[in-house]
């Protein structure tokens, strides 16, 4: 004979399991998702005029980023002028520009890695009245600055989702394959 009202109880915490599991992971990757870098400044700013081309370019986000993937092109009429790779402090990354790099338009692309591994980019540009003082170097290494493509910079992400989707496969298998404590006849209670 069997009883309806013990399946239910059964599995009533069972599915208040997988409940609350399905739940923290959606939680969890909603969260992440809102964790990106927001660009909140530049110096120079956006369109702006600079009396001279400054010594370095320096970006502002609403909060620190990862060194992994972090990159600033800078691009004047003489080609690239960034010298050196960007240093990131915080949430402020700076890249330094050569010294005598020519008057005119500048275009800056960037790219930084957020604290959930996802990278975020953009660009921006001004335009300098005067060259930076100082000599520009006669010979200019032939290096081209791309950005590295999947150097892991969501790679920490991947691993969480991976982990908590085993978790849940591991939870639903063990649900699914645990059989229900079955008493024996002879130690039933009579009256149920």
């Amino acid at each position: 004979m069997t009883h309806p009202h013990l399946f239910r109880t059964r599995w009533r915490p069972r599915a208040l399991a997988v409940a609350l599991a399905v739940a923290a992971l959606l939680v969890g990757s909603a969260t992440a998702a809102q964790a990106h870098n927001i660009l909140v400044g530049t110096s120079p700013a956006d369109g702006a005029t600079a009396k001279v081309v400054p010594a370095q370019i320096t970006l502002t986000f609403n909060e620190p980023a990862l060194a992994i993937g972090t990159e600033i092109i800078v691009t004047g009429p003489a080609g690239q002028q960034q010298s050196g790779a960007a240093v990131l402090v915080n949430n402020t990354v700076t890249e330094h520009l050569q010294p005598g790099s020519p008057a005119g338009p500048y275009a800056v692309l960037w790219r930084v890695t957020s604290a959930d591994g996802h990278p975020v980019s953009g660009k921006f540009s001004f335009t300098a009245a005067s060259p930076s003082p100082g000599e520009r170097p006669t010979a200019t290494p032939a290096a081209t600055s791309t950005p590295a493509a999947g150097s892991g910079q969501s790679g920490t992400l991947w691993w969480v989702l991976a982990g908590g989707l085993l978790v849940l496969l591991l939870l639903v298998v063990f649900i699914r394959a645990r059989k229900p404590r079955i008493t024996p006849y002879e130690e039933r209670d009579p009256k149920s």
